[in-house]
């Protein structure tokens, strides 16, 4: 190097550090899945029924904010980054929160720079040529060390070797202008291409670092939104399904957490009963009208700046699984009339696709309206022409046997047209068959129709 001996020189390094907005960028890029991990184990589990979601979605966020720091330190790390040196050449699988480190020699009050060392490769900025800025916002730092400016035998211009790439964009435009300006300093004749140029060429805007600070909250603020509303949803929904066990199956082992809150049972803990499952009717009924209410104070009263409960419950779908969610807790409660109410509105809500209107049907069948349940069913099959099972339900709501072979006529007739085609099919073995999705509910109903009915 001109004008330092470095072997009497002293060696300082320096870590230029990623911006801070980036940082966050990075870990709340991480969080995301690790969040959508922790809901999928929550929504897929029921050991947690004595927790309230709710209450403790902050500490899931901080964890999945703590995990995510955790991997995006291990992927900068010089541990994996030799790990990876035959495929990375020792540059770091991710820049988090170093960037690059300067080595500088100081000499009798001179200082020059030496090198960078990007991850575990260490460039000689004597070396360096060129740097070239891509259009995806990567800087290549290029040199013509090995291969030469020119070759003998081709007059034209060798390409320069691609030494280390380095995302520039974890860095404000700041810091970009000083580490260029690092690189000219220390490599005279450095080149850089025309939109690396421009990059430079652009003022700092006063407040930029600001505005990419407010970005990286907003992206975080959004993290814990979506946080409240998926727990929020998770609390309803094991509100719902608390209400509906302690109806249906009161002895089950997953509705003991249910029964233990009970207000007979919290009684017969403080007096120090071991019986706290001996409950009467009365007190599981009004536990689970408790619960159901609960959820419905949870969804007609959400926190009021929460923009992703509203995107989640804005859109139809949501709104049909939800009052289809709601319309069967009723119906278990004993509330049928709501129940019913509640599924006109899903039905609405959601026109495409029939398991709605199923359950429709099997609750006015229950009622004795069949009649309205067949129309329901008519309905079905003047949108769907290549179903089976509302076809199944419609033959098993009219009680005449006449009519049922009508039905089945017609229905193999239109079947035939639609899914079936002629028989025998060609090439042999090559029969189309039908689709379906049956859920145990529509075992249990045609049993109570066809077989039930039959034996009668």
């Amino acid at each position: 190097m001109k004008g330092i001996n470095l072997s009497d020189a002293e060696i300082k390094f320096e870590v230029l550090p990623a911006s801070r907005s980036h940082s966050v960028y990075t870990v709340v890029g991480f969080a995301w899945p690790i969040f959508g991990f922790f809901f999928l184990v929550l929504l897929c589990t029921t050991g947690w029924f004595k927790l309230e979601p709710l209450l403790f979605f902050p500490s899931m966020v901080f964890a999945a904010l703590f995990f995510a720091h955790l991997l995006a330190t291990f992927l900068e790390s010089n541990l994996l980054t030799s790990w990876l040196r035959p495929w990375r050449n020792g540059q770091p699988l991710l820049f988090y929160r170093r960037f690059i480190g300067v080595e500088t020699a100081c000499d009798k009050g001179e200082t020059e720079v030496v090198s960078v060392l990007v991850g575990q490769r260490r460039i000689l900025l004597s070396a360096v040529s060129e740097l070239y800025l891509t259009l995806l916002g990567t800087l290549e730092i290029r040199s013509t060390a090995v291969s030469g400016d020119s070759s003998p035998l081709d007059q034209s211009k060798i390409v320069p070797d691609v030494v280390a790439r380095l995302p520039l964009s974890c860095l404000d435009l700041e810091k970009q202008k000083r580490l260029v300006a690092l690189f000219e300093a220390a490599c005279p004749g450095l080149s850089t291409n025309k939109r690396l140029k421009d990059r430079l060429a652009s003022p700092v805007v006063k407040g930029q670092m600001l505005l990419q600070m407010l970005g990286a909250m907003i992206i975080t603020f959004a993290l814990f939104d979506v946080s409240y509303a998926t727990s929020l949803w998770l609390t309803m929904l094991r509100s719902y399904y608390g209400a509906q066990l302690l109806v249906r199956l009161p002895d089950a082992p997953e509705t003991a957490c249910f029964i233990e809150q009970l207000p007979a049972c919290v009684d017969a803990k403080q007096a120090g009963s071991l019986r706290v499952r001996n409950v009467q009717e009365a007190d599981i009924k009004s536990g689970a009208l408790k619960l159901y209410e609960g959820a419905e104070a949870l969804r007609t009263h959400p926190f009021p700046l929460s923009w992703a409960y509203r995107a989640l419950f804005s859109n139809k779908n949501s709104q049909a699984q939800l009052a289809a969610i709601r319309a069967e807790t009723l119906f278990q409660l004993g509330r049928k009339e709501e129940a019913l109410a509640l599924l006109k509105e899903a039905i609405e809500a959601k026109p495409s696709g029939f398991r709605t209107e199923l359950t429709y049907a099997r609750y006015l069948a229950a009622l004795g309206r069949k009649d309205e349940a067949i129309k329901v069913m008519q309905a079905v099959l003047e949108k769907h022409k290549d179903v089976l099972l509302p076809r199944l339900y419609e033959m098993g709501l009219n009680d005449s046997e006449s009519r049922r072979r009508e039905i089945y006529q017609a229905s193999m007739k239109e079947l035939d047209e639609q899914v079936f085609g002629t028989e025998p099919a060609w090439p042999p073995g090559g029969e189309r068959p039908i689709m379906e999705m049956w859920r145990r509910e529509d075992l249990e109903f045609l049993n109570q129709l066809l077989l039930e009915s039959k034996a009668k």
